[in-house]
């Protein structure tokens, strides 16, 4: 159990119930974390917790535990994965729906509908970074907003070719946000907007009618998010912890999940058979804005799904490694820069079994396998430039030290040339030029020169000129891998 999630029933148990609390972390941990969280709430209060899980909004949840039970004496609801808290740009989202009613029409004394409902949109996003609307005068209001906020959210970077507002257009924003909020005051308007994340808001703040209360357990949950931060402060945030990427490869916090699924089926697994099974079922993080430590967090359930299976066929006995090779289909994560790495090494069996696990288990093979080709292209292209750096640059080609190279020869391979020509590799970090380097050191100039027509021909065949696409990026791997084992 987590220190935070700790002190979160500890406070229940000492009678004090806030109306509302949010377990983040994986979703195989946070959802027992929430339930657990669900079940002290209802022993200090007196009735059954209810569970949704992915409900499609919280309003008609939420409008319930706002009013007061005819049958039990309070009410306690635990929501699995509303994703409601997934998205930092929340608070931007809703600066972007006030764009409907903008301009606002000066001339009429009284706001339309939709110029309240845009109205409402503002003064609740005001209200989610704890700024009074009243505070000032409406230019100064607004500017206490955090730039990212104004900038537009995801629909609307979407919208415009993944671009965010620019510095003139915030200011032309902030103007007639300016106007609205004079309005929406003079209206006499609250600015709690039917919204989910407002209601949350609203429910962190004012509370709910006295033993109500509700649970929120997401994966998903940005840390700068406003409501997020308050409910830090009040002391309602559990970590439940998650399964992150570890420097040097390997999965960290994954003891947290195993331990967890080995509490729920009384059934452990053996060390390589951990290993296997997290190989064959855990992703990285591919989304927009993901962190390189991120992990797919359905790559996290079906590696809880896999392991209840096999606990289940083990009958009691430890899970063994041949049970899940045997098992489970090998869908895991591969690093398309090992794929490199074993081609420039010469390890064409190593890169041929990564290629093959790497469009095995995307989702999208036509994108992975082109967006692969793109890299393996960008490596070839290096290897053909740096050949022809080293003749004529005439520096050392047997250097094996990467401090060396960084200081010694790095220097001479990426400055401009006599004749002021930019370098084709000036902007390549120096460890991955170090293992271009090392590979184009390997590799006859000859074969080297014709690499750069053995990728068009490859990039043709994946383009239309062949019925085999993946036997084409096969081939172009075993030619690069084949030409550095043979030197």
């Amino acid at each position: 159990m987590s220190e935070s999630l700790a002190t979160v029933l500890g406070s229940i148990e000492e009678g004090q119930i806030r109306p509302l609390y949010l377990v983040a972390g994986d979703r195989v941990l946070a959802e027992p974390a929430a339930i657990q969280i669900g079940e002290a709430l209802s022993r200090s209060v007196g009735c059954e917790p209810e569970v949704h899980r992915r409900p499609a909004d919280l309003g008609s949840i939420l409008a319930d535990l706002r009013t007061y039970s005819l049958f039990a004496p309070a009410k306690v609801v635990v929501v699995i994965e509303s994703s409601v808290l997934a998205d930092s740009g929340a608070a931007a989202e809703l600066l972007d729906e006030t764009l409907e009613a903008l301009p606002i029409n000066a001339e009429s004394a009284e706001l339309s509908g939709g110029e309240r409902r845009a109205a409402g949109r503002l003064l609740q996003t005001l209200r989610l970074f704890h700024i009074d609307p009243a505070a000032g005068a409406a230019g100064e209001v607004l500017a206490s907003l955090p730039p990212w906020a104004l900038k537009g959210g995801v629909r609307y970077r979407k919208a415009h070719g993944n671009r965010s507002r620019g510095p003139r257009q915030v200011e032309d924003l902030k103007v007639q946000l300016a106007e609205l909020l004079e309005a929406a005051l003079a209206s006499g308007l609250h600015g709690w907007a039917e919204t989910d994340v407002g209601e949350l808001a609203e429910a962190a703040e004012r509370g709910l009618p006295e033993g109500h209360a509700l649970v929120l357990a997401e994966s998903a949950v940005a840390k700068q998010h406003p409501l997020v931060e308050t409910l830090e402060a009040q002391g309602v945030l559990a970590e439940a912890g998650r399964v992150e990427v570890a420097k040097g490869g390997g999965w960290q916090g994954l003891e947290l999940l195993t331990g967890e699924l080995e509490r729920e089926t009384g059934v452990s697994i053996a060390p390589a058979a951990l290993h296997e099974l997290a190989r064959r079922t855990i992703l990285r993080g591919t989304g927009k804005g993901s962190s390189a430590e991120a992990v797919d967090a359905d790559s996290t359930s079906r590696f809880a799904a896999e392991y209840r299976k096999l606990a289940t066929m083990a009958s009691g006995e430890t899970i063994g490694q041949q049970r899940v090779e045997d098992t489970v289909e090998d869908r895991g994560d591969e690093d398309a820069w090992k794929i490199l790495d074993a081609i420039g090494t010469g390890d064409l069996r190593d890169a041929l079994f990564r290629l093959r696990r790497l469009l095995g288990s995307s989702e999208d093979p036509i994108a992975a396998r082109l967006s692969f080709f793109s890299l393996v292209a960008s490596f070839g292209r290096q290897l053909a430039a740096v050949s022809a750096l080293l003749d004529s640059t005439g520096v050392s080609r047997d250097e094996t030290s990467y401090p060396r190279f960084k200081t010694q020869i790095a220097p001479a391979l990426q400055s401009e040339s006599a004749d002021g020509l930019k370098s084709p590799v000036a902007k390549l970090h120096p460890y991955r030029l170090f293992r271009v380097y090392q590979t184009a050191c390997r590799i006859p100039a000859s074969e080297l020169a014709d690499i750069p027509s053995r990728i068009l021909r490859t990039e043709r065949r994946l383009k239309g000129e062949s019925s085999e696409p993946d036997a084409a990026l096969t081939a172009l791997v075993c030619d690069l891998a084949s030409a550095s084992h043979r030197a």
